[in-house]
């Protein structure tokens, strides 16, 4: 009886035994997966972000440089310059950077717009604005200038020929910035040498357009 007691009791132990081993086992594989799992959508997620950042650097990069063009007023003609330089400084590593470099990047890699303007005839400057950390339009290739200290507000339309940027009764500017945007995300187009664009004075309702030529 005592010997039929204790086998039980042994088997009872083994099958005990086994179960915590089955469970521990059973575990480790649900935590390996949840791991992996894990792993994957930061991976993932990391190179949605890469993509997406490759698209601004090649947008910044496609306008970064300085352009130069006229408008005409009532009373005068006037030239026009503007200096398109990047917020962050473009840079090569061979290491893989960190999920919160890359996001840093993408929040804070956007445009630093220096705008100048004088008359065309004398040379005598009329205004300057400086606009800082401008973040684009990637979908439609628009920069929106914007300042309480600008006494005038400005909108730059990518344009993709001279011809063009001289008609701007004749095309379609907005469609035009369109597409030469979805071909920079594209990699199809790496400069931009024109851009149209619209200014507004904020002591009256007139809108004056121009077209800008890389200098």
């Amino acid at each position: 009886m005592k010997y039929t007691l204790i086998v039980l009791l042994s088997l009872s132990l083994m099958a005990c035994s086994d179960g915590e081993e089955g469970l521990k086992e059973q575990t480790e594989i649900q935590t390996i997966e949840e791991i992996n799992a894990q792993n994957k959508n930061l991976k993932d997620w990391s190179e949605k972000l890469e993509s997406d950042l490759r698209k601004r650097r090649a947008f910044v990069s496609a306008v970064e440089g300085e352009f130069q063009g006229t408008f005409v007023t009532e009373d005068s003609n006037y030239s026009l310059r503007i200096l398109i330089t990047p917020t962050l400084p473009y840079y090569e590593t061979e290491r893989t950077r960190t999920l919160e470099e890359i996001e840093y990047e993408l929040q804070n890699l956007n445009l630093n717009l220096q705008v100048t303007q004088w008359v065309t005839e004398t040379e005598l400057t009329v205004g300057g604005c400086v606009f800082q950390e401008i973040r684009p339009d990637l979908n439609r290739g628009l920069l929106n200038l914007i300042s309480e200290d600008c006494s005038n507000t400005y909108q730059l339309f990518l344009e993709d020929s001279l011809l063009s940027a001289k008609n701007l009764q004749q095309v379609d500017v907005l469609q035009n910035s369109n597409d030469l945007a979805r071909k920079i995300k594209d990699g199809l187009v790496e400069r931009v040498d024109f851009l149209n664009g619209k200014i507004r004075s904020n002591n009256n309702w007139r809108v004056k357009e121009f077209w800008l030529e890389r200098i």
